[in-house]
């Protein structure tokens, strides 16, 4: 084991995501033998999640797809993120209603949609992607915390959902912690393997016909629905139409949706397998858990038994190794009886952050978009695809998220300037509970 000042590290340890072991390729950011064509239907931009649902989408309804990205094959947030399915928006669903009317209620639903979605994609589909349903819990932090999950129990409740709140003696049998003073228990949360989900989707929208260029940059894309010109560093792609599925990634190929979404840093550890008992003392119900935070924690066992655990380190420059001994005194913080595990694999990606804390989905300037799950991307991120390749083609209405006003962050070209004070103010809620 290598010894220092922070986190135990296990001999091999890696700064790399645990999910791209036997996984994702090894590839380097080379050239890709085939050039993008010169002609399709459809180009869409970025291959994770949401891309590649679109893809999948879009060719079995007869569509020529070009799917390009700047990166390796799976290299950024769908393969990097906890490996938690969560049907959640930050806000309930009385909070939606106040603000956006019978909106709100939509968008409610659409957010369980897209969960139902995803779990029944890898049911009817076999997708070999480890899913794992054994509910979630969201957990106060803080006593003043504790009223608002109440609340949102009974929002849920009237719903006719399977949401349950639960005290801190509830919480016991629940979690092997007494940091927490009260939780939020949702039966219809799952966890998932990465990449094995990315690879999954990645063949389902080729054995579609869409056709995936990695290591291809797009530039500049100008035109309108009809007939766009999309330039990247491989050539330029003739199309009808274009779906920019970037989230936090987005840079300024689209200038205008880039002022609307703020990258934000998320980083996770995962632990040497743990011994049966171990596993059992941290997470006997093997939920996946995640706290009321402003720079929140999540946390469940993975692969092998072993704890990943992350969260929002720091909202300033930070590097994969300071935020991983940051993630190890938060997690023995949590879990005591943790302290002395060794850290096998440190990691990090951006999250799109918006300034609502909705997600959004649409056209800007003529090209169709789906951002800003704020973190809760995985099912979203796949259902927006799927989405988008049945109003793109005129089949449905876009979802009503579209509907959303979707203004631009303020000062976001001087984020490096004000993001560091604000991530110093948000700590300081956390600690009071504010």
């Amino acid at each position: 084991m290598t010894t220092h000042t922070g986190a135990r590290l296990a001999d091999g340890y890696r700064e790399r995501p645990l999910w791209h072991d036997g996984v994702v390729p090894e590839v380097s950011p080379g050239t890709p033998a085939e050039l993008p064509p010169a002609h399709c239907d459809v180009v869409i931009v970025g291959a994770g999640y949401c891309g590649l649902a679109a893809a999948a989408g879009l060719a079995a309804r007869g569509r020529v797809v070009t799917v390009v990205d700047a990166e390796p094959v799976a290299a950024r947030a769908s393969t990097r993120n906890g490996g938690m399915v969560i049907p959640e928006l930050k806000f309930g669903p009385d909070a939606l209603r106040r603000r956006h009317g019978a909106r709100g209620d939509a968008l409610v639903q659409h957010t369980l949609d897209a969960y139902a979605h995803l779990r029944d994609l890898v049911v009817d589909e076999q997708l070999d992607c480890d899913w794992d349903e054994h509910g979630g819990l969201l957990l106060a932090h803080h006593p003043r915390h504790v009223a608002a999950l109440e609340e949102d129990t009974c929002e849920w409740a009237a719903r006719g959902e399977p949401f349950a709140f639960l005290d801190r003696e509830a919480l016991r049998a629940e979690i092997g912690t007494d940091a927490y003073f009260g939780g939020f228990l949702m039966e219809r949360t799952a966890g998932v393997h990465p990449a094995k989900l990315h690879r999954a989707l990645l063949g389902r929208a080729e054995r579609a016909g869409a056709r995936v260029h990695h290591g291809t940059r797009v530039t500049h894309i100008e035109g309108q629905p009809g007939e766009f010109r999309v330039q990247s560093t491989r050539g330029a792609v003739r199309a009808r139409d274009v779906l920019l599925a970037v989230n936090a990634y987005v840079d300024g190929a689209a200038p205008s949706l880039r002022r609307r979404v703020l990258p934000i840093g998320s980083f996770v550890i995962a632990s040497e397998p743990l011994p049966l008992e171990l596993q059992h003392a941290v997470l006997p119900g093997r939920r996946m858990c995640f706290d009321t935070k402003h720079l929140l924690n999540y946390w469940r066992l993975g692969p092998e038994g072993r704890i990943v655990f992350g969260g929002r380190a720091s909202l300033s420059r930070t590097s994969v190794a300071e935020a991983r001994d940051v993630l190890y005194e938060q997690m023995v913080g949590v879990h005591p009886q943790l302290r002395g595990t060794a850290i096998t694999h440190a990691w990090g990606g951006d999250v799109a952050v918006t300034l609502d804390r909705l997600p959004h989905c649409g056209r800007i300037d003529g090209v169709a978009y789906a951002t800003g799950c704020n973190g809760t991307g995985v099912a979203l991120s796949t259902w927006f695809g799927a989405r988008a390749a049945a109003w793109m083609t005129g089949e449905e209405e876009p979802p009503a998220f579209a509907e959303l006003p979707f203004r631009a962050i303020p000062l976001r070209s001087w984020r490096r300037v004000w993001m560091p004070p604000a991530g110093r103010v948000l700590r300081l809620g956390d600690r009071f509970g504010r």
